[in-house]
């Protein structure tokens, strides 16, 4: 919440600049054919998100659910996360943890190392085609008259007071990727999840970390969106 909180001004302060425009690339680096044609067999990493959002274990449980349940309907074999996320924590436990006991702090080196070789590990064990991170995140994106469009959602801006007001705001999407064995990106989409501020009169002001991951509806959506070109 301290991250969200320390750019609230910034965002209160765009209140009036000028609307930005926005293009929508293709997902696919590679020809869509030659994807659909040379990925059988997906293999899911654990899912990561902002710390600042908080997420829930429920939450990472129902996006894989939506993102498994789309890639099979589409033919493809998943290897869930937890195959990878059970080769990362034996990983851990070998470099004595990622974890400063003392401070809470990651060690970077040590998370690296058990992330590299933790995919080596993955490949060596399973037969599989690409390997896809799932990824829910903070940005801050442009609204007009209270309502927010960003990454194939548009949702109204909660608010206290009368008016219609338009400048940017902080909002979390899930973003889905796809790698093949040299780490070279074969498919990145973002799904739109949800708005993270409110507005109240003429200020915009964070909602409660408390108060994320509510509506099952916009979660398990953000997950479609972000497979929906697949």
């Amino acid at each position: 919440m301290k991250a969200i909180l320390s750019l609230v001004l910034l965002a209160s302060a765009a209140i009036t600049l000028p609307a930005m425009a926005a293009s929508k690339d293709d997902a696919f680096v590679i020809d869509k054919k030659e994807f659909k044609k040379q990925l059988k067999t997906i293999a899911l990493s654990p899912i990561d998100a902002d710390p600042v959002l908080k997420m829930p274990d429920s939450v990472a449980v129902m996006v894989e659910e939506e993102i498994t349940k789309h890639l099979e309907k589409r033919g493809y074999v998943v290897i869930p996360s937890s195959v990878l996320g059970g080769i990362r924590k034996k990983m851990e436990a070998q470099v004595g943890g990622v974890t400063n006991p003392e401070t809470g702090g990651i060690y970077v080196e040590r998370l690296q190392a058990v992330r590299t070789h933790g995919f080596r590990e993955l490949w060596f064990r399973h037969q599989f085609d690409a390997v896809a991170s799932i990824r829910v995140s903070a940005s801050r994106v442009r609204f007009e008259k209270d309502r927010a469009e960003w990454d194939g959602v548009r949702q109204k801006v909660q608010k206290k007071g009368g008016g219609s007001f338009s400048g940017n705001i902080f909002v979390s999407s899930v973003a889905f990727s796809v790698f093949d064995d040299t780490d070279a990106m074969l498919y990145s989409n973002r799904g739109g999840l949800e708005v993270l501020m409110r507005r109240e009169k003429d200020q915009l002001v964070p909602i409660e970390a408390e108060n994320y991951f509510l509506d099952e509806k916009l979660i398990r959506k953000a997950a479609q969106i972000a497979l929906k070109p697949i």
